[in-house]
């Protein structure tokens, strides 16, 4: 008997202390002076400081409501398994005017959203350094600057599920992400990309800089990127490519987007340095200037497998002294003016936040209406939203409850007006519709996971209705 006394009085002797709950809310409401508690918030400064020391490892605190005006920055470690999270409420439209800079380890940022209101005299939206970090489901928009910078250190972190458009003011210039990795692993899964200024995605480095190793771009959705230049027509949705050698890279799962001949949809290469490895696999590739440019720089391996390359003016492009790989068994060429005959439709599954999902349309049919299976999001009876990511803040385009039939997606180029970029002249992008369009489903009666550790379970595979594998070569 004494002796399981010890070793209970032991076990809870080194046990994790109790998470708890805190909140903030903007000035005049939440301030230094509060205690974190729901009456009594902290304004975001001070909880991004630790709030007094009280803040630690497995907390969560809330973001209610309203918009967050300033530069924040924090460098708080959490713990592994446990770590810090900073979410907006339930219910809430949180929103950061201005920038976060995050350092520290094992923090999680979720939901809320992060924008300038005079992006002309901004900078970065997220500076994301955080080790172990993970950024979820924000929505990123008008950023003086990136959009994303998510740099060295940042090890083993996460961009996950994010939507991030209209970054950038500097020409050839700001993306948005701007990802670099020098050890570790950097994860960009499962987000949107759309009409940055220069790349949606750029995995780069300058001369200066280490090589870069193990950046994995997996199941991301791309388009339009570059095309609010003034200068360019079109940039490019997906490079990866340096002045230093890289290796471990991996380029899965990703939907990418452009009208025919405008733009590069996916580089692999850049500078005229040797290579390691590169995977590009599953990946479908519509519409651009080119589909599959190779860059000046040679790779060791370069493996092309399973992808669906069409639309484009060329669907591969060499450039110097690259060579082009051979067009291996398993990818399919639609070249010319080829087309499927039906939609392409790719329902994305959010794997923190049950009864949400990205859903994909490539309408090569033009029709006013496609429908979708969202059985694998939806539970009969759930209540959900439908949005287009071109008005995500905007009113849904249509409400119900699910009734274990398809969805419909409104596809005409009057169903909505997309958003404009904030307060910068810039070139206005043809409409992707009726060619295309990608759509946020939320199901409002579905509760979003409490843990930042929802995640652990392998992301849910995407539901897809492509084209038949006819026409390989």
């Amino acid at each position: 008997m004494l002796l399981s006394t010890f070793f209970a009085l032991l076990s809870a002797l080194f046990a994790s202390p109790p998470a708890h709950t805190y909140y903030v809310a903007p000035a005049p409401a939440g301030a230094p002076t509060g205690n974190g508690s729901h009456a009594r918030p902290w304004d975001l400064a001070t909880a991004l400081a630790g709030g007094g020391g009280r803040i630690q490892a497995g907390d969560t605190i809330w973001l209610t409501a309203g918009r967050y005006v300033g530069s924040f920055r924090t460098q708080l470690r959490g713990a592994p398994g446990r770590p810090i999270v900073f979410r907006q409420a339930r219910g809430a439209r949180a929103t950061i005017d201005g920038t976060l800079f995050a350092q520290g380890a094992d923090l999680t940022f979720w939901g809320f959203e992060i924008m300038q209101s005079n992006p002309l005299a901004g900078t970065y939206g997220l500076q994301a350094q955080t080790n172990n970090g993970r950024f979820i489901n924000l929505i990123i928009h008008d950023a003086g600057s990136m959009g994303v910078s998510f740099w060295t250190p940042g090890e083993d972190a996460e961009l996950y599920g994010c939507i991030v458009y209209h970054n950038g003011t500097h020409e050839n210039q700001d993306h948005g992400v701007y990802v670099h990795n020098e050890r570790g692993t950097k994860l960009i899964a499962d987000n949107v990309f759309f009409e940055n200024l220069a790349y949606g995605i750029h995995a780069y480095a300058t001369s200066h800089n280490p090589p870069q190793q193990n950046i994995h771009i997996i199941g991301n959705i791309a388009f339009d990127n570059g095309m609010i230049s003034q200068r360019y027509r079109a940039k490019g949705n997906i490079i990866v490519g340096s002045d230093v050698p890289m290796s471990g890279m991996q380029v899965s799962d990703n939907l990418l987007f452009f009208p025919p001949g405008l733009g590069e949809n996916l580089r692999l290469g850049y500078g005229a340095v040797m290579n390691e490895d590169v995977v590009a696999s599953g990946n479908f590739i519509w519409g651009g200037e080119a589909a599959l440019k190779i860059g000046t720089g040679a790779w060791e391996k370069l493996e092309l497998l399973n992808n669906t390359f069409g639309g484009a003016r060329d669907v591969f492009v060499a450039v110097g002294a690259a060579s082009m790989p051979p067009k291996t068994p398993g990818n399919e060429f639609y070249e010319g003016t080829r087309v499927p005959p039906a939609p392409a439709v790719f329902v994305r599954p959010n794997k923190y936040e049950a009864g949400r999902a990205f859903i994909v349309v490539y309408n090569f049919s033009r029709r006013p209406i496609v429908k979708a299976d969202v059985s694998s999001v939806l539970s009969p009876g759930a209540t959900y939203e439908l949005r287009s990511v071109q008005d995500v803040l905007g009113a849904p385009l249509a409400r119900g409850t699910y009734t274990g039939d398809s969805i419909s997606l409104p596809m005409q180029p009057t169903a909505f007006v997309p958003v404009r970029p904030i307060g910068r002249s810039t070139a206005a992008p043809p409409l992707t519709r009726p060619a295309f369009d990608v759509f946020v489903l939320t199901g409002g009666a579905a509760t979003p996971r409490d843990s930042a550790e929802a995640g652990a379970a392998a992301r849910p595979r995407a539901r897809a209705v492509a084209p038949a594998r006819s026409d390989r070569r």
